[in-house]
């Protein structure tokens, strides 16, 4: 995704669903809260009734108590039921179980029921029927009182399974939040990361540098050529760079480099060396002596392998204009602060196009390249005259120049 439009939509978008889920994570809590204070509301409330009936009952035994005076305790009765009666109303609008409603309402009823013993043992008591008062009391008085008691303590029960169940809802509902906010902000990044989009052109620009594998643009023959190619002789090419690695004397590169040609199945291998703004031919094996002076200089500028291959420090390829014709391979030399010349092979059987070839002269020129710096140029023009071509047939002065 390139266009910067579409870009910053999605940023945007991305940026408002990671307010909306700070804004529902907030309510989520705040839910949360308000649930942990109601349901410390609650417990208070069922506590103060507890204690409230207990109160009753202690005071309503006190009616019958030896030494104790009725009326004080009437009017303590009273204003615990009136207490009782007041946390009953309020609890109405304050529970969240399903059955509290049924359940306030059978403690109010309850407490109705209660009033109705307490007026009878207190009539009993104005008529001096102590004894009968002592039986409502403790008969259908507790059993009224354990009811209620046992009652507040389902209600709480029932409160408390109410407060956890809406507290794993709430809990549930963060988790889903952020479980959507996080997949919509993974599809969203996974939509802003850029893909490069691979141009033909750019592939077809590159071709002269080193291709993976046989272009597919090339003709059919050539192609078949590619594909029948023999194999690199690894162990030859080994035999040759540790050779090269022992040069101490320019004589020994003649024979080196018909050996290299031989590894790169090349008909001819030139080696040219840099100075200043000009390339000079400065040895060369499988060509005629003269054809070296004919090539002459050529300027780093020119428009052909040697010169592009020195520029840009890469592996150059010529591909081969017909079914019989050579193509060639030129390989950058790499001093230590530069590129310093480049060895270019006049190969065969559409051996420019192989990979293994391919690396094979890059690694030839790496070796070669630590030995030639050591001498200036002059020294390795002498033996360049002297030495054997391989094929001893001449050959076109024009097309070698065009291959190297």
């Amino acid at each position: 995704m390139q266009m910067r439009p579409v870009r910053f939509t999605v940023v945007a978008l991305l940026l408002a669903c990671g307010l909306a889920a700070a804004y529902f994570l907030w309510a989520i809590d705040q839910d949360s809260a308000a649930s942990v204070r109601t349901q410390a509301e609650a417990s208070a409330r069922f506590a103060r009734m507890s204690e409230t009936i207990a109160g009753i009952g202690a005071a309503q035994q006190s009616y019958v108590a030896p030494g104790q005076l009725d009326e004080p305790w009437f009017e303590r009765t009273s204003e615990l039921v009136e207490q009782l009666s007041n946390d009953i109303e309020q609890a109405r609008a304050r529970l969240r179980s399903p059955g509290a409603a049924d359940a306030l309402q059978a403690l109010a009823d309850s407490t109705k029921a209660l009033m109705a013993a307490d007026d009878r043992t207190r009539q009993n008591l104005l008529l001096g029927q102590e004894l009968m008062a002592s039986d409502v009391i403790f008969s259908d008085g507790r059993n009224i009182l354990d009811a209620m008691i046992a009652g507040v303590r389902d209600l709480q029960s029932a409160e408390y399974v109410s407060h956890q169940a809406e507290l794993r809802a709430l809990s549930r509902q963060q988790r889903i939040v952020l479980g959507a906010t996080a997949l919509f902000w993974m599809a969203g990044l996974f939509a802003l990361v850029p893909i490069p989009a691979t141009s033909m052109a750019a592939a077809e620009r590159q071709s002269a540098r080193v291709p993976g594998e046989p272009s597919p643009q090339l003709p059919a023959a050539q192609r078949s050529r590619v594909e029948q190619r023999p194999g690199v002789d690894l162990a030859s090419a080994a035999s040759l760079c540790t050779d090269f690695a022992r040069v101490t004397t320019t004589a020994a590169l003649p024979d080196l480099l018909g050996r290299t040609a031989r590894v790169l199945d090349a008909s001819g291998v030139i080696l040219w060396m840099s100075t200043g703004e000009q390339m000079f031919p400065v040895m060369g094996h499988g060509y005629q002596p003269d054809v070296l002076a004919r090539l002459g200089p050529i300027a780093r500028d020119a428009e052909n392998a040697v010169a592009t291959a020195l520029r840009t420090q890469q592996l150059t390829i010529v591909g081969a204009t017909g079914p019989t014709d050579n193509g060639a391979i030129v390989a950058p030399l790499f001093g230590l602060h530069a590129c310093v010349g480049v060895l270019a092979a006049e190969v065969r059987h559409g051996r420019e196009w192989n990979p293994a070839t391919q690396a094979l002269a890059t690694i030839i020129a790496a070796q070669l390249a630590t030995v030639v710096p050591a001498w200036p140029a002059s020294s390795l023009t002498q033996p360049a005259s002297t030495a054997q071509g391989v094929d001893p047939a001449p050959k076109d002065a024009t097309r070698e120049a065009r291959s190297a």
